[in-house]
């Protein structure tokens, strides 16, 4: 075989970006707002070799004569070796039953095409697109030069999930059944139906939904989702899930993105997908019921309503220096607008004597500063599977105009990032925003996120890592029904009702990994622990009540299927509120709540108080 490249990594020095942006006072003032010069505190040469490979300016430039893409059955081949094939009648039964990802998908998702040059960041970005969706098991990506040409062949070698996946839930008179495919017809469309009936409902009510994650090549997202209620009473029967959105907060529409309540909706989108994008935007048409608080007799209820959504934004992105290294080419000036409509038909006279459900029109502008790459590593989320890891800097700065009865002004600021250092993985994310109205400064909130995971360990065969993940939120001025409850990271613990307005969790989780694999099944015994405290005005929070959760579990993982993830835990609460002390409870706890923040900067939006 002619000469393989299976990593690509970063081609002009750093010093370049430094020597231009040193040439103004505003550039040196950014560059020091993004870039560390503390060389001890990033991850050893070894590390970083490992997880960002020298440049190869051997195919740097060259053009590319061919792209060659193949795509694998889920079951019994192998991404290296090509002579490996199904010999098991259940492997082949299972491919024959499975339809392949078109090759037209996946070219459709890559950034670099054929009699253009070679990019290595855009050959990496490509590699990392497609590892991305969820009917993708892993890819190989590697080129190979051609003899005494300047032309070489880019090479994809994919491996699908098993995409089907049933869904049958019964519980006493509850009856759930559905069915999803997340590579329809091999073309990487999403299909899912369910549909839901018990005693306490009057009809079966059944939704669907289509999603197309790539329209031709232009990396917009389309997708539609629809429901039939029949002679059901949504907005009373609490049966049917509402997600609580405070009249303060215009991220509702990101909750209607799961199937976990029901939605009429149609939406385009397309987001910074690779640090090179230079366009990002949205349309969204939405109805659902969602629910507000309010009080009633010092204490605190909620009523629902039918309530409908238009949400219309756009972005563009500059790079903030000129040069073509990486670093260059990833650091980019945003700047974001954005249209946000919210209605609420059928008000009821309650909802106007509470003086809640009031009509809003949202009119948001964001700039923002962002630098943004990838590196890879394993044994984070997904066992020996190769994983992208976010690492940078983002700033951002959002103001709004909130139109209601009063207007109300909005100021919002970010700021995050995030690095591979000796140590681990560190990231923190720090958000402000408040409501600025004829009473001063309303409804602010302060949160403050950290993620942290140390260097993979070795105990044998073993493979262990340490994840610790604090989060606090502050609440100032904030309307009387604006109640925080301990939902993030503490499971169970979603009835507590006490008014609060500071939250504060700390979340330690200590993962294994196996070394066996059964039929493509791997485990991961882990232990965890979370402990959280809540706050009311008081700007002390240590002196509440901390409220602990504690326990084990295992962790089920094949790559090879839509569902690649079971876990299995035994959850100990000291004291859960409406229960009392000493529970014991089964699958309370799931390890995805330690995840990675992006440093994208897109739609301009507040910050979320929950």
């Amino acid at each position: 075989m002619a000469q393989e490249h299976d990593t690509l990594g970063n081609s002009v020095s750093h010093h370049s970006i430094k020597e231009h942006a040193h040439q103004t006072r505003l550039g040196k003032l950014i560059h020091r707002i993004i870039f560390s010069s503390n060389a001890s505190e990033v991850a050893s040469d070894q590390d970083y070799r490992e997880r960002n490979p020298e440049p190869y300016p051997v195919v740097q430039g060259k053009i590319i004569r061919r792209i060659h893409i193949t795509t694998l059955d889920p079951f019994g081949y192998s991404m290296h070796d090509t002579t490996i094939r199904p010999s098991r009648s259940l492997n082949k039964l299972g491919n024959t039953l499975h339809i392949n990802t078109r090759q037209k998908v996946i070219s459709n998702l890559l950034l670099i095409h054929q009699n253009e040059s070679f990019d290595s960041l855009l050959f990496k970005e490509s590699e990392r697109l497609i590892r991305s969706q969820r009917y993708v098991h892993d890819v190989l990506a590697y080129t190979t030069l051609l003899p005494n040409t300047d032309s070489l062949d880019v090479h994809f070698r994919i491996m699908d999930i098993w995409s089907i996946v049933p869904k049958l839930r019964l519980s006493g008179s509850n009856i759930e059944i559905g069915l999803a495919d997340n590579n329809f017809m091999g073309l990487g469309n999403r299909l899912h139906f369910d549909s839901r009936i018990n005693d306490l409902i009057n009809s079966p009510v059944i939704q669907l939904g289509y999603m197309i994650p790539n329209i031709g090549n232009s990396h917009i997202t389309g997708s539609v989702q629809y429901y039939f209620s029949g002679d059901n009473d949504l907005v009373n029967n609490r049966e049917f899930k509402r997600p609580l959105y405070s009249p303060v907060n215009s991220n509702l529409h990101t909750l209607t993105l799961s199937n976990r309540y029901l939605v009429k909706s149609i939406e385009l989108s397309r987001s910074f997908f690779s640090p090179v994008t230079r366009w990002a935007g949205g349309l969204y048409i939405g109805q659902l019921i969602s629910s507000q608080n309010y009080i009633d007799d010092d204490s605190i209820s909620s009523l629902s309503n039918k309530t409908t959504i238009s949400d219309l934004w756009g972005a563009w992105s500059w790079p903030l220096y000129k040069g073509n290294s990486v670093i260059a080419r990833t650091t980019s000036l945003v700047v974001s607008a954005r249209m946000l409509r919210v209605r609420y038909p059928e008000r009821t006279s309650t909802a106007e004597r509470l003086n809640i459900f009031n009509n809003q029109d949202f009119y948001f502008a964001g700039i923002g500063v962002t630098s943004r790459r990838y590196i890879q590593d394993r044994y984070i989320f997904n066992y020996g599977k190769v994983e992208h890891i976010p690492i940078g800097r983002a700033f951002g700065l959002t103001t709004g105009l909130n139109v209601q009865k009063t207007n109300q002004f909005y100021w919002g600021l970010k700021a995050a990032w995030g690095y591979n250092y000796r140590f681990g993985y560190l990231s923190s994310h720090l958000e402000y925003g408040t409501y600025i109205g004829s009473k001063g400064f309303r409804q602010q909130v302060i949160t403050g996120r950290i993620n942290y995971y140390t260097p993979l360990f070795s105990i044998g065969y073993w493979r262990l890592r340490q994840f610790i993940k604090p989060t606090v939120i502050i609440g100032i001025n904030r309307l009387p029904a604006d109640n925080l409850t301990l939902s993030e990271g503490m499971e169970g613990f979603e009835e507590l009702n006490n008014p609060a307005t500071r939250m504060m969790v700390l979340s330690l989780q200590t993962q294994s990994y196996a070394p066996w694999e059964i039929y493509g099944f791997r485990f991961g015994p882990y232990l965890f622990s979370s402990l959280g405290m809540l706050g009311h005005k008081s700007p002390q929070v240590s002196n509440k009540r901390i409220y602990a959760a504690l326990g084990l579990g295992v962790l089920i993982k094949n790559n090879y299927l839509l569902v690649n993830t079971f876990q299995v835990s035994l959850t100990y609460y000291p004291f859960l509120p409406e229960r009392g002390y000493h529970i014991l409870n089964l699958n309370a706890y799931r390890t995805s709540d330690f995840g990675f923040h992006d440093f994208e900067i897109s739609r301009p939006q507040v910050v979320d108080y929950r």
